[in-house]
């Protein structure tokens, strides 16, 4: 075929924007005419297409969207998606006419690409070259760095995986296996689950269309809990394996499929999980990690070769059946890829008591919550100061003073004082060990430093700004050079934030009927940091203004602790578009690094860089009221309560 040949070429036209499902009716199959023909002193390609992939990340392309890292469909324009061709002609240096590629082309017989770096060029065609539009291409890359780099597995972990006989899922649950973990996969039909098992040797599976209660499934395979989840279809059953998720499990966050076709997304209501599990959630995009594409081929291709890694395609013969296989992706009717997871007691004479947010979830009957549920009928138990009266413990003598987990009462019998901190900088008040110098103090410093990873000059938003956290994550931020806004829920409150603490900006969150529009108008580039401490529908609208690989300290959800059942949150969707990091974490798994964190902070005491203000409630008479008012936002700083005074 000579170059500049004009010739005819079907096209797969995309009609207008969709809502709901797709149908085929939303594509049309038309004939235009094409020049075969490179543009003078253009460095585009012009391509014959061989397979045209169809992929679920592209229904969210069929909606009109101004936010999407991938741009919206054109009515009236061929789709567009990856493939893999020939190239005709070309006048770009890497590439020359005869070479196989894969990457971004038209669903059309030709296609003139101008934008050549999305296209890979095929040095190996020992394999059926369809593999470049699965195994060996996008989704093959999404399974291997959504496994190995997003979720960090070892041998021996519980992996599950939805949406598991598809493109990406059939992949990982492999990778899992010969990393020798026991893998568990779920489908929507009894072929696909029989595939799971017999072909791609997951340890189980199981038909999610049978089960009425996705979180008694989870319990059945996973007795144990969950060490990783790869996540592909969110709503129900994201909010069911959050239950099910081990300590420190991992969630790589890939696609929503069930998500894409609803008006409005479902809500996830168990997210407070991510902190009593210190769960990691991480949205990802494969095309962030197209530099490794070399070291995947040379783990993926051995495997290929020796049959240790096996892949199921279902092939649409023709263009002109291009609509109907891609609709079919969404109904769940493609299997595989479709191609157009002696005592040593002490006894203390308490001083200081501390009121937190953490113990509400502890008033109620809780099996899984990290803190046992407090005892109907016994003290309640929390941080506090205290002197030491009497001690069996090397550690301690009579008359220090320490800091750590001890009774609401006068005197406490501490048998496990291993827990205990003893205080060795008494040149500040002994009741900042209740909060700058605790807990409190220690939860900034390691939610903001170590989880956020904050680099100068970014933009850090503080929910429930003025506690006892959020007052130090602001200064912490401020010291670093961060641009930072917090919210809290009164005007003193937001006074004390930009005069106290030096916050930029703040705001009474009460005072917003739109906490989106909030949020744009004091972040109008986007937040990179979110201290979470209230959940619900701040942590919604958070969502949408949060910048790309922006990261989110989830410390606490205040707002949720009351109700009987958590809000929704409908933008988990955006982890994946935006890139997030979404972590929950614990304090005591960071109390390794307290001397560090007293090495810190100290000097900005004493220097007055850093200021602390706290709420003071006399007697412990007084503890119900001042723990009570904890929730309803009467506090301004530290809420504490003086037991007695040394």
């Amino acid at each position: 075929m000579a170059g500049g040949e004009v010739v005819s070429n079907k096209q797969i036209i995309f009609k207008d924007y969709v809502t709901g499902f797709p149908k085929e009716s939303d594509m049309f199959l038309i004939t235009s005419s094409i020049s075969l023909k490179v543009p003078e002193g253009s460095n585009a390609v012009v391509l014959k297409n061989l397979y045209l992939s169809c992929d679920p990340y592209m229904r969210p392309r069929m909606t009109k969207q101004e936010s999407s890292y991938v741009a919206s469909f054109v009515p009236g324009s061929p789709l567009s998606g990856y493939g893999v061709a020939t190239v005709l002609e070309s006048g770009h240096p890497d590439f020359k006419k005869g070479d196989i590629v894969w990457g971004m082309t038209g669903w059309e017989e030709y296609s003139l690409i101008k934008t050549t770096q999305t296209l890979f060029k095929i040095q190996h065609a020992d394999v059926p070259l369809s593999y470049y539009t699965g195994i060996l291409g996008m989704p093959g890359m999404t399974a291997y760095v959504g496994f190995f780099e997003v979720c960090s597995p070892k041998k021996g972990e519980k992996v599950f995986i939805s949406a598991a006989s598809g493109a990406v899922g059939q992949l990982v649950g492999q990778f899992a296996k010969l990393l020798g973990c026991y893998v568990v996969g779920s489908a929507g039909t009894k072929e696909k689950v029989e595939l799971l098992k017999s072909k791609f040797g997951f340890d189980e599976a199981f038909n999610y269309k049978e089960e009425q209660d996705f979180d008694a499934a989870l319990k059945r395979y996973f007795p144990e809990g969950i060490d990783i989840y790869f996540e592909n279809v969110g709503g129900k059953m994201l909010d069911a394996v959050i239950l099910n998720m081990r300590l420190h499990g991992r969630i790589a966050v890939c696609g929503m499929i069930s998500q894409y076709n609803l008006e409005k997304p479902e809500g996830v209501y168990n997210l407070m999980a991510l902190i009593s599990k210190r769960i990691r959630v991480q949205g990802f995009l494969v095309f962030d990690h197209y530099d490794k594409y070399p070291k995947f081929l040379d783990f993926i291709l051995p495997h290929i070769r020796e049959g240790k890694v096996v892949y199921v395609e279902d092939i649409a013969e023709g263009l002109e059946n291009a609509p109907a296989a891609l609709v079919g992706l969404f109904s769940g009717r493609n299997v595989g890829k479709q191609v157009p997871e002696g005592s040593n007691a002490v006894l203390l004479k308490n001083l200081y008591l501390s009121c937190d947010p953490y113990m509400r979830p502890r008033m109620a009957k809780s099996d899984s919550s990290y803190a046992s549920s407090f005892v109907p009928g016994s003290p309640i138990t929390g941080n506090g100061v205290a002197k030491v009266v009497d001690s069996g413990h090397p550690k301690f003598k009579k008359g220090d003073f320490v800091w750590g987990m001890t009774g609401w009462e006068e005197y406490t019998l501490v048998k496990t004082p291993e827990s205990l901190f003893k205080i060795e900088h008494t040149d500040v008040p002994l009741s900042y060990y209740t909060g700058i110098l605790g807990m409190p103090g220690m939860t900034a410093y390691a939610g903001f430093f170590d989880i956020c990873s904050p680099k100068k000059g970014e933009y850090v938003y503080i929910s429930a700004a003025s506690g006892a956290v959020g007052q130090l994550v602001g200064q912490f931020a401020k010291l670093l050079g961060c641009y930072v806004v917090g919210s809290a829920g009164s005007k003193e409150k937001v006074e004390l934030l930009k005069s106290k603490f030096e916050f930029d900006e703040a705001f009474n969150y009460k005072d917003e009927q739109d906490l989106v529009g909030a949020l744009k108008r004091y972040f109008p580039n986007g937040i990179d940091i979110y201290f979470e401490n209230v959940g619900g529908r701040m942590l919604d609208a958070v969502l949408l203004n949060m910048r790309e690989h922006g990261r989110i300290a989830v410390c606490g959800m205040i707002s949720q602790y009351n109700l009987d059942r958590p809000e929704g949150v409908y933008n988990l969707s955006f982890l994946i578009t935006k890139r997030i990091r979404m972590e929950g974490f614990l304090v005591f798994e960071h109390y390794h690094n307290y001397p560090k964190f007293l090495d810190f902070i100290l000097p900005h005491i004493r220097e007055g860089k850093v200021v602390y203000v706290e709420d003071v409630a006399d007697g412990l008479e007084n503890a119900p009221a001042a723990l009570v008012g904890l929730f309803s936002g009467s506090n301004v700083g530290k809420q504490l309560v003086v037991v007695a005074k040394e």
